[in-house]
């Protein structure tokens, strides 16, 4: 199926990814749907990246290379957003994998049903050893067509769908301005991105549930999945879906969001807490400070919030929150 470069761009971030990325712009090129526009975002690469991208000479696409600075995956998807003129747009990693036919499995439900403002994937778990299929993401529901503050009510205490698939352009850039205006200095917190993708879905009027398969390799050297020391910034983006819930106090199950939020904030905690005592060795002074500062100012302002406001916790959160209270 042909479709025109204004009706899909498909966004790759990339970082120092040059053993990835020509696998998946091959792959593009196999795609049964083709005429869409690809926009390579290099986030700074030191390594052959950018020069590859050059070089390759697509035969289904339209192929943009755009540079910047290194400034995070979120970033660069962002810019490469604006730079699009694309009704819809598509992000996939580079060191992931798409079947032939999934980019038009995934795109025909939205020119069918202009209500539909995001297509998910239909997303598997890859061994990168034998490239075996591992399992399957399950979504909290079977059916296909989705109302948009339904996901968004079933993705804050935890997924309940993944966030890879195709998106109305105008909407995510909304969700985009949503967030900026929550994260004012523009900070890279590592996973700005599922807040992004969650306010998408607060934002989208029905998301569908595709057969279009999307395979998320498990790569441990990936740019998005290797040790990081700044992990505990995460927090600040747990406590950014509270900020955004909070600035919507007319939505009908607004005390039952906010509940979420406070055990996605405690689960978050616990998660940077594990990863603190696991990695602690390969810490600096320094950063072992930082993390640990951080978790002791979000343990306070969550006990500071429980005195002021009714927080409906499940014993396993309590549990977690009182022995991060003594850890930390």
């Amino acid at each position: 199926m042909r479709i025109d470069s204004e009706d899909l761009s498909v966004i790759i971030p990339a970082y120092n990814e040059e053993k990835n990325i020509l696998t998946i712009l091959n792959k593009l090129d196999q795609q049964s749907l083709n005429g869409f526009r690809v926009i390579v975002v290099d986030d700074g690469s030191v390594d052959n990246t950018a020069a590859l991208v050059a070089s390759y000479k697509p035969k289904q696409f339209i192929l943009h290379l755009l540079r910047q600075e290194n400034k995070g995956a979120a970033r660069a998807r962002e810019n490469a957003i604006r730079v699009s003129r694309s009704k819809f747009i598509a992000v996939i990693d580079s060191d992931d994998r798409l079947a032939n036919d999934s980019l038009e499995n995934a795109f025909t439900p939205i020119i069918n049903d202009p209500t539909i403002d995001i297509s998910l994937f239909h997303l598997n778990y890859v061994n990168p050893d034998d490239n075996e299929i591992t399992g399957s993401f399950v979504c909290y529901t079977a059916n296909k067509k989705l109302k948009g503050k339904d996901v968004f009510a079933n993705c804050i205490r935890a997924w309940g769908v993944h966030a890879f698939g195709i998106y109305n352009r105008e909407m995510f850039l909304r969700a985009y301005e949503t967030y900026n205006d929550i994260n004012k200095d523009g900070m890279n917190y590592l996973n700005n991105d599922e807040v992004i993708s969650r306010i998408s879905f607060d934002l989208a009027n029905k998301i569908y549930l595709s057969d279009g398969n999307y395979y998320f390799v498990n790569n441990v050297n990936s740019t998005t999945r290797r040790i990081n020391h700044n992990y505990y910034k995460v927090l600040h983006n747990a406590f950014y879906i509270l900020d955004y819930i909070e600035k919507n106090k007319g939505a009908p199950n607004y005390n039952l969001l906010i509940n979420d939020a406070y055990a996605l904030i405690i689960s978050t905690m616990w998660g940077v807490s594990v990863r603190y005592f696991k990695w602690r060795k390969l810490l600096s002074d320094r950063d072992r400070g930082q993390w640990h500062s951080l978790l002791h100012k979000s343990i306070s302002r969550l006990s500071k919030d429980k005195k002021s406001r009714t927080v409906l916790l499940s014993k396993k959160s309590k549990l977690q929150l009182t022995l991060l209270s003594i850890m930390f």
